[in-house]
């Protein structure tokens, strides 16, 4: 009997032993799957938030848009602009100042001045120093294509001047045929309209 008293005491001291162990490992195992929050007397838990503020208006990357389009759109107002006539520094010619002009012209080139002055009146009513432009892009006193003024021009290059423009004339008009006598010929190379050519010469006989 007391060969086995021993072993048996040994095991219920063993036994003993474990089983605070066992209750203390259970409760640890119970307390961690519970969350508990304690608040502390007179601290009063705060929760911070974040909160966008939506301000009303445009955004930076709207504003910067809006800028672009106004300047481009400025950009093509600009470029849309066309000026149709320029004005050119005035100078005060009489009928007397006039007819000195196209006799001195005519003379240069061998044709009859009042050829000139008829031309002149039919084209623009004898208008002086003007870039008065018609539908076809006729330019100046004597409405001459840009192109065919400085072809002709050998008395200064401004289309827009009375005497550049009636030296070009002249020179036209003298290459046409009216240096020899045929107006016809003359006033149709100058504008192919045959009543262009009639009034013209209408006018001319006026004179």
């Amino acid at each position: 009997m007391k060969k086995y008293l021993l072993p048996y005491l040994m095991l219920v001291l063993t036994v003993g032993a474990l089983n605070p162990l066992h209750a203390s490992s259970q409760d640890i195992s119970n307390d961690s799957t519970k969350q508990k929050i304690v608040i502390k007397p007179g601290i009063r838990p705060e929760v911070v938030r974040t909160i966008a503020q939506i301000v009303s208006g445009e955004s930076e990357a709207q504003k910067q848009a809006k800028a672009q389009i106004a300047k481009t759109s400025s950009r093509q107002l600009v470029s849309r602009e066309r000026v149709t006539e320029v004005a050119a520094p005035a100078i005060a010619y009489n009928i007397g100042d006039l007819r000195s002009l196209y006799q001195s012209a005519a003379a240069k080139f061998g044709i009859d001045w009042k050829l000139i002055e008829a031309v002149h009146q039919v084209e623009t009513g004898k208008s002086t120093d003007t870039c008065i432009k018609s539908y076809a892009g006729a330019t100046g006193p004597m409405q001459f294509l840009p192109s065919t003024f400085r072809h002709y021009a050998t008395d200064g290059s401004d289309i827009c001047s009375v005497k550049d423009s009636v030296y070009a004339a002249a020179n036209l008009l003298a290459a046409g045929g009216a240096d020899s006598g045929d107006i016809t010929s003359a006033l149709f190379n100058y504008n192919h309209s045959m009543s262009y050519v009639n009034l013209v010469k209408s006018v001319m006989d006026s004179i």
